[in-house]
């Protein structure tokens, strides 16, 4: 058995935000549950992806090629799509943050509510789409890792269970068959809301690999190191798999705000 790869938590301007997305981080309850996110009717707005939530280093050279993956998937519907543009968006994000926080400690949830809600103020539409890529831990068997509805192979020397210390404190179980355990991934997890801030839908999907298996540096003890991938976004097939994924795999739901 193996530890769950050290990820630091995702960092965000309040503390709000941090406790809000801490279940994001856990593999979802029901994981083979699917279901079409309910995006109502007419226009569609998108926010900027992680919009207020600041991703981790291992994420961060994701955030480009995954929203425009993301723009990609809306541009194909047969329905008008809005996407905020960031800085004003920021702005905007700023102000409800401080409305909500007046009010008292809130939840992730009410703030996108009050989000949807001012935006609604000023566009009319039928949902609006919060984005936000998250670290996830994915099974590891053999020389594939399944998590969120995909299922990716493992880079790495697959001759043998060569040892190296892991740098990032996980520990492998290994085999003639390669191994098992789990290894460090990225997902992309979804909130849909209706122009009066009601939760109609939340999903995450699979996107990539952030790891691969790493036995550049041996050592006995039978561990394996494993090394973070330079190109974890580089496929924008696998993205596109993992955004599809998001908007059928539903996470169980949300309070409403």
């Amino acid at each position: 058995m193996v530890r769950r790869p050290d990820f630091p938590g995702a960092r965000v301007g309040a503390a709000l935000l941090l406790l809000g997305l801490a279940a994001l981080l856990a593999p979802a309850a029901g994981g083979e549950e699917e279901a079409a996110a309910d995006l109502g009717t007419g226009r569609v707005v998108l926010v900027p992806l992680n919009l207020g939530v600041r991703a981790t280093p291992e994420l961060e050279p994701g955030i480009e090629p995954v929203w425009r993956e993301i723009l990609h998937h809306f541009s194909e519907l047969d329905r008008p799509v809005t996407a905020l543009e960031r800085n004003s968006a920021a702005v905007l994000w700023t102000e409800v943050m401080a409305e909500a926080q007046a009010a008292g400690p809130p939840d992730v949830h009410q703030v996108y509510g009050l989000f949807a809600r001012r935006v609604a103020q000023q566009v009319d539409y039928g949902s609006i789409v919060f984005p936000a890529l998250v670290p996830r831990a994915a099974r590891l068997q053999g020389w594939s890792a399944s998590w969120d509805g995909v299922r990716r192979n493992v880079e790495g020397d697959q001759a043998g269970p060569e040892a190296a210390s892991a740098p990032m404190g996980s520990e492998w179980l290994a085999s003639s068959r390669g191994f098992s355990g789990r290894i460090g991934a990225a997902s992309l997890h979804v909130a849909v809301l209706s122009p009066d801030g009601v939760v109609r839908f939340e999903g995450a999907g699979g996107l990539s690999l952030l790891q691969r298996l790493d036995p550049s540096a041996p050592s006995a003890g039978g561990a394996l190191s494993v090394a973070l991938r330079p190109d974890a976004f580089a496929d924008p097939g696998e993205l596109r798999e993992g955004i599809a994924a998001a908007f059928r795999r539903p996470l169980p739901a949300s309070p409403a705000p």
